[in-house]
């Protein structure tokens, strides 16, 4: 707004003289109140206060609405992988160990076959003790031996297999050094544990016959040195760990090695 101050003082003010002024709410221009468009932007908007910096700074150019970076740690798949790991820190995967695992499985079928096979005997001689006694004249003799053998290699592939399934380990695995996982390396389950025996007491064991054994533990030898694997792992992708050699592992060997004489003179006096 423009005033004239020399014909106020002179007392000579009216409103004629003073000269309303408006400003352009586009580039803020000032212009005579009887103005209807900007002269220098040509804006027909106009507001009675000039633009402030308050008004400028709400017409500063904003910044993008940027998320800020993600600056969590990102854990990678291996690395999660290796978290929910069973396998025992240290443990390997080969070279293979044959003989340990062997002596794993030979001390299973002492311990737990036999064991399972003179358990249900004792049920079944309480039950129904002529039955048991008829049943057990069948075991005797070389053809009973044979018997024996091919039902307790059984009873252990079906006890083992569970056990190893939900634990990854038997007991002579657990000796031995020994415990079987799937390719994520975790256990495998009950019934995976089950099947995967079942494949051990067919084409490892060979149901347990002398002869027939003889050939398919060779087999299976052959192929657990050419191929790091058994074809009963390989059909699933299983992974078989061992527990590295030194001093603890040998005593632990020599451990299971004298359990294993101990349960087989404790089987033939009873």
């Amino acid at each position: 707004m423009l005033f004239n101050y020399e014909w106020f003082s002179a007392g000579r003010w009216t409103r004629d003289w003073v000269v309303e002024m408006k400003y352009c709410d586009a580039c803020g221009e000032e212009a005579q109140n009887t103005m209807v468009m900007c002269a220098k932007c040509g804006n027909r908007g106009f507001s009675d206060m000039p633009v402030t910096a308050a008004s400028q700074t709400n017409t500063a150019p904003q910044t993008p609405n940027t998320p800020p970076p993600n600056t969590a740690p990102q854990t990678s798949p291996a690395a999660s992988q290796v978290a929910s790991s069973d396998v025992p820190a240290g443990w390997l995967s080969t070279p293979p160990t044959p003989w340990r695992r062997y002596a794993a499985r030979t001390l299973d079928i002492v311990t737990i076959g036999f064991g399972s096979v003179y358990l249900a005997f004792v049920i079944l001689r309480n039950i129904a003790p002529y039955t048991s006694n008829n049943l057990a004249r069948s075991f005797e003799g070389p053809g009973g031996q044979v018997l024996d053998a091919v039902i307790s290699i059984f009873l252990a592939s079906i006890v083992c297999g569970a056990i190893i399934g939900v634990s990854g380990s038997s007991v002579g695995k657990l000796i031995f050094g020994i415990m079987v996982l799937d390719k994520n390396n975790n256990k495998i389950g009950l019934s995976n544990g089950i099947k995967r025996d079942l494949k051990v007491y067919v084409r490892g064991f060979g149901f347990g016959i002398p002869l027939v054994s003889l050939v398919t533990l060779i087999v299976a030898f052959n192929n657990l040195k050419k191929n790091n694997s058994t074809s009963w792992d390989s059909d699933d992708d299983y992974q078989v760990w061992h527990r590295p050699s030194g001093p603890g592992q040998y005593v632990l060997n020599t451990l299971g090695i004298i359990l294993f004489f101990i349960a087989s003179a404790v089987i033939s006096i009873i």
